[in-house]
């Protein structure tokens, strides 16, 4: 059976992303939900999608991504994986940067998906058929305070995107970028209100967005058969 991968699943974006491709797919895909940290959200999401399961696993490490794809190709064949797992702190003004911040967002953010992709995408080649979708954010082209690594990263990740696409494209395989901006999370929830009316004030929806915005985005790029190498941006018009 062909699997869908979602890394970062426990989380309220994963989360919609994994409802939306099993509704979408109309159950056609199983659903492999990846978690580190949070066992009992993604248990949760595990009882709420019929035939998914999940794979706790420390995507940073070799051992770890071993461990995601030995459980995937265990049940099935790779058909697509969305690279959402991440992480935006510690927050560091340019001038505080630690290499320990480096370290642990560049680890989480690029190093994982850099070889998740490697990976996966060896065993879609294999079947000449399978779409990875990165999730980037709205800061690889905007600055914030405090976001100078979390930036770095995601605009790697976006350059990998394009390379990947350009060198799988004759295998068979897709990639595609997505980049939300500010969506309604529970990390999102932590911002203070001042902050959250001064980044609206960016956005020209002049709101945050739903988790599902960026699902649909992402279930776009799995059926859309002629779409690769892009960054769409889900952000409610902040990359302007």
């Amino acid at each position: 059976m062909d699997i869908a991968v979602v890394t970062g699943a426990s989380g309220g974006i994963g989360a919609a992303i994994c409802r939306l491709i099993h509704v979408k797919s109309e159950g056609q895909l199983k659903i492999c939900l990846h978690y580190n940290g949070n066992k009992a959200a993604a248990q949760a999401l595990s009882n709420e999608i019929p035939d998914s399961f999940a794979v706790q696993a420390d995507l940073r490490t070799a051992e770890g991504r071993k461990i995601l794809l030995e459980a995937v190709l265990s049940k099935g064949t790779p058909f697509c994986l969305v690279n959402n797992a991440g992480i935006d702190r510690p927050h560091e003004p340019a001038l505080m940067v630690s290499e320990a911040s480096y370290d642990k967002i560049l680890d989480t953010n690029l190093k994982a998906p850099l070889f998740l992709m490697r990976d996966f995408a060896k065993e879609m080649a294999r079947n000449e058929s399978g779409v990875i979708v990165n999730i980037s954010s709205v800061l690889a082209r905007k600055a914030v305070v405090g976001s100078a690594i979390y930036r770095a990263s995601k605009a790697a990740l976006e350059a990998l995107t394009l390379q990947f696409s350009s060198e799988l494209g004759p295998k068979g395989v897709r990639v595609v970028a997505i980049a939300p901006g500010f969506i309604e999370t529970a990390m999102t929830s932590e911002i203070p209100e001042d902050q959250r009316a001064g980044i609206k004030k960016d956005v020209a929806l002049g709101s945050f967005g739903a988790p599902e915005a960026v699902a649909e985005t992402v279930w776009h790029a799995i059926e859309n058969q002629y779409l690769t190498g892009a960054v769409i941006a889900v952000d409610g018009g902040m990359s302007l």
